[in-house]
């Protein structure tokens, strides 16, 4: 099948939040001599970067989501993230964030819309580049790596379908402790509901 990378050995990282925070302070100094005044993160994982690369660097941040991408879990936008450039980026200098950057078709609409709300001048950054791709003006890491981030696992967590639900005790149940014995002295095990 033409375009099936699926059995293509790839090498794959998991990436902590030690590690994300030592590549996103390598981003904020390359990005420094820019001296962005605002920093605009792409959602989902650009965010992440983005908000994080704001901080290091003392910009404001804006987050932003352009268009529904494939490895968008979500549906709905999170609070706080607009589907369009604020009017702020005005008069900036402004740095758009994303997590990766592969073909740079996110990376250039953001541009152009920074643009076109007002921005001065605008340059782009990415904590992962693809090698064969756009080249952003700042990026951490370019390897081909497949890169499993912090915040990947956000949505399982935050999903309800995966929230614990105490179920209630069955009549006629003992209560028990955290370590599993009886809440009133009886003896471990002695068919007591188990936490």
């Amino acid at each position: 099948v033409v375009g099936d990378r699926s059995h293509a050995k790839q090498k794959m990282e998991e990436l902590t939040w030690a590690g994300f925070d030592r590549q996103v302070q390598r981003l904020a100094k390359m990005a420094v001599g820019f001296r962005p005044e605002a920093v605009v993160g792409i959602a989902h994982g650009g965010v992440f970067v983005g908000g994080a690369v704001a901080s290091a660097l003392k910009a404001e941040f804006f987050p932003v989501r352009l268009t529904r991408r494939s490895r968008d879990s979500e549906t709905r936008l999170p609070a706080n993230v607009s589907d369009e450039m604020p009017r702020e980026l005005a008069g900036k200098r402004v740095l758009v964030v994303d997590d990766i950057c592969s073909s740079g078709d996110s990376l250039e609409l953001a541009s152009r819309l920074a643009k076109a709300a007002g921005a001065t001048k605008v340059k782009t950054a990415a904590l992962v580049n693809r090698p064969h791709g756009e080249t952003p003006d700042y990026c951490a890491l370019t390897t081909e790596t497949f890169y499993v981030f912090p915040w990947d696992y956000q949505s399982v967590v935050e999903d309800e379908r995966f929230e614990q639900q105490r179920a209630s005790p069955k009549p006629g149940a003992r209560k028990t402790r955290r370590g599993g014995g009886p809440v009133d002295g009886g003896a471990p095990g002695g068919g007591g509901a188990r936490a």
